[in-house]
């Protein structure tokens, strides 16, 4: 990973209110990826939460990109819902693999610096298609959304894997059910999970070097079904069969969520009381 310490100095001591604040936080309770990305979501206190995998190289402009599409160039919800224009509750940029020099470089394999994989462009075409036709995005297409839709889902679900498949259901099934009524008695427009026109975030071409394309489409598309489909195992066994190894031991048993809204109904009931 790039050194953030730059970045992070040159927050602290920004005076610009447009900069933000860069930090890193520590999560040590375990439970693989849902738990952590939830941790994050927690500290975070921005109106739009955006979720980029460490092995994914964001586009340029990433940021007003994001806000232009949840904010619709700044046309309200009234105006789209009287316009017909769909509302989106979230996007996502399309999906790329980045065969740059330095994408192809093989770290954990010298002797085959620049291996470009045979069949990589296809994976690239099959998952945009995947991604337009139906809005399925990978989690690795860099998942944004607005803060309140986030928590009026209950964030992530807190599973080491397939979680960000369950947040793009739970966003599609938002999409199909929710439609508030707006002021003047305007139902609301419908709900997408729209995918950012232009340049796509770019994965990591590792696996696909490292194991093939033919392998890694078929262990992706074959946990998929083992988890949707009819057997339906528990994403602990699906950590078991993928990496060959237990799930990550648990520190807590609560999601963030659940340790805030536990410490909210104890300061109900004392208040009551």
């Amino acid at each position: 990973c790039t050194n953030l310490d730059p970045l992070i100095d040159t927050s602290e001591k920004s005076s610009s209110r447009d900069w933000g604040c860069v930090k890193i936080v520590s999560f040590t309770s375990g439970g693989g990826r849902g738990p952590c990305l939830n941790f994050g979501a927690s500290t975070a206190s921005g109106r739009i939460l955006t979720f980029c995998h460490s092995d994914t190289a964001l586009p340029h402009r990433w940021d007003e990109r994001i806000v232009s599409t949840l904010e619709h160039e700044g046309v309200n919800d009234l105006a789209l819902a009287r316009s017909k224009e769909p509302r989106a509750n979230s996007c996502a940029f399309s999906f790329g693999i980045d065969q740059s020099r330095e994408g192809l470089s093989m770290p954990f394999a010298s002797s085959r610096n620049l291996y470009y994989p045979p069949g990589i462009r296809a994976v690239e075409t099959t998952a945009n298609m995947r991604t337009h036709l139906y809005s399925l995005p990978y989690g690795d297409q860099v998942i944004s959304l607005h803060s309140c839709v986030f928590l009026f889902l209950g964030g992530f679900p807190d599973q080491c894997l397939m979680e960000d498949y369950e947040l793009v259901s739970l966003l599609r099934r938002r999409s199909a059910l929710f439609k508030p009524c707006l002021d003047d008695g305007v139902s609301a427009t419908r709900e997408i999970l729209a995918i950012i026109p232009g340049p796509p975030a770019l994965c990591s071409p590792r696996r696909w070097q490292k194991f093939g394309v033919l392998y890694v489409t078929f262990m992706n598309s074959r946990l998929v079904n083992l988890y949707a489909g009819v057997k339906k195992l528990s994403p602990d066994d699906l950590f078991r069969l993928y990496y060959s190894s237990d799930p990550p031991i648990r520190g807590a048993n609560d999601s963030p969520w659940e340790i805030r809204l536990a410490h909210l109904v104890k300061t109900l009931e004392s208040n009551v009381s």
